[in-house]
């Protein structure tokens, strides 16, 4: 029965998030010149496993199903709208993975992405999005928060979300990772 529901409950997450992903009226107000088409946007779904107190970020439905069906994860939220292949003004998001940690990790900073692997994180390609560097198009800020008794990075783009993990689960600021598309929002 638990898996009946988790499977139910992403079923719905899933067809929400392709209800968002439809092609924009709006898109003729962005510029082509600076915007990548959000109509080329993923979910970017946070993924939560307590046991081990670790998340995981995708915008791979099969990957999150397994996780939730096989993994013991849950799913959190789907963060906001990101691209899978390189569009106009945007930048590598590389995902990193320490299964010593139970961490996963996102950069833009290929000298930030570097030292990670040299502290025994593994670079994870398929898992690799693209972001804004900056805030233009209509883009919202990802935030990166670190539980250092945890060893656990923590991605949002709620501010709410953002002010209950420093406040309440031991979370300190780090920085914007990036900025995203917002889930839900023509852009």
């Amino acid at each position: 029965m638990k898996h009946i529901l988790s499977a139910i409950l992403l079923s719905i997450v899933v067809g929400l998030a392709s209800a968002i992903h439809t092609p924009s009226v709006a898109a003729t107000e962005r510029s082509a010149e600076t915007c990548g088409d959000p109509d080329e946007t993923l979910a970017f779904y946070r993924l939560h496993a307590a046991s081990v107190f670790a998340y995981s970020y995708s915008t791979d439905a099969g990957f999150v199903s397994a996780a939730i069906l096989k993994d013991g994860y849950v799913l959190e939220s789907v963060i906001g709208m990101v691209f899978v292949t390189q569009e106009e003004s945007t930048v590598p998001c590389y995902f990193l993975s320490s299964n010593t940690l139970e961490d996963n990790f996102l950069t833009t900073n290929t000298t930030e992405r570097d030292a990670a692997i040299a502290h025994g994180y593994t670079l994870l390609p398929t898992f690799q999005t693209y972001i804004y560097p900056t805030q233009i198009c209509g883009s919202i800020p990802m935030y990166r928060l670190y539980n250092t008794a945890q060893t656990s990075n923590y991605f949002t783009t709620s501010e709410s979300e953002r002010l209950s993990a420093i406040s309440t689960r031991g979370y300190a600021d780090v920085e914007i990772a990036g900025y995203v598309l917002p889930a839900g929002v023509a852009c």
